[in-house]
């Protein structure tokens, strides 16, 4: 194979031009996917919002079962169904409804985690293409130079007309690559932002669920617990 200058400059600027093409493909992907999901999250919330703790409970049960395609709908499906799990097993002794509690709290964060990885998949292609554009733009402009000035020596005219041309020309990809790496570095901050903003979003769903949990145990069975007699 003969690895002139057109090749490994046109190869360069293919590679250039294939990694802005996944660059915006996964920040148009991305940006619809976060839309997409902050309007489904923000109208789960809204259902619950200042509703009685009876009716809280079972409107997230409702909600878990019926729309798992939000993320705070998956989120109370997992909390629901370990709860409901402790409600088949009662018990007064409040050591076992704690550890109820911390089991549903466990559950919840592992699901968090789960959305977590979710919403940084593709994340990983824009990190990658803004740290090695520039490099792999800088080795087509060394490739372009070194070839420009071995037919400079070769044809014996090192005048500015004769220079100019091939070097300006190298110097392109050198230009491609930092266009490439600018907006998947921007892309990429902004999309870590945007999750570390909607994962906390979700674990304020995770934490009012399990308070509710929490405050209907304590309804249900302190009652329970006012009448065990206390020693003199």
């Amino acid at each position: 194979m003969n690895f002139t200058e057109t090749t490994i400059v046109d190869g360069t600027l293919c590679l250039l031009g294939c990694f802005s093409l996944v660059t915006w493909s996964v920040i148009l992907l991305k940006a619809g996917e976060n839309a997409l999901n902050r309007y489904r999250n923000h109208r789960v919330v809204q259902q619950f919002k200042g509703k009685p703790l009876v009716v809280t409970l079972s409107g997230y049960a409702t909600e878990a079962e019926k729309n798992q395609t939000s993320q705070a709908s998956r989120v109370l499906l997992v909390g629901t169904q370990t709860y409901a799990k402790s409600q088949q097993h009662p018990g007064n002794l409040m050591q076992q409804h704690t550890t109820w509690h911390e089991l549903i709290e466990r559950a919840l964060r592992q699901q968090l985690q789960q959305e977590k990885a979710l919403m940084d998949s593709g994340l990983g292609w824009l990190a990658s293409i803004g740290s090695t554009a520039p490099f792999i733009g800088l080795f087509g402009t060394v490739w372009g130079i070194r070839h420009a000035l071995k037919d400079i020596s070769i044809q014996g005219n090192a005048s500015l007309e004769v220079v100019a041309g091939p070097i300006g020309e190298a110097l392109i990809a050198t230009a491609l690559g930092i266009a490439v790496a600018i907006p998947a570095v921007l892309g990429y901050n902004f999309f870590l932002r945007q999750n570390r903003q909607q994962l906390a979003s979700l674990e304020h769903v995770g934490n009012d669920f399990l308070r509710s949990c929490i405050e209907n145990d304590l309804i249900t069975h302190t009652p329970e617990q006012a009448h065990v007699p206390t020693a003199i």
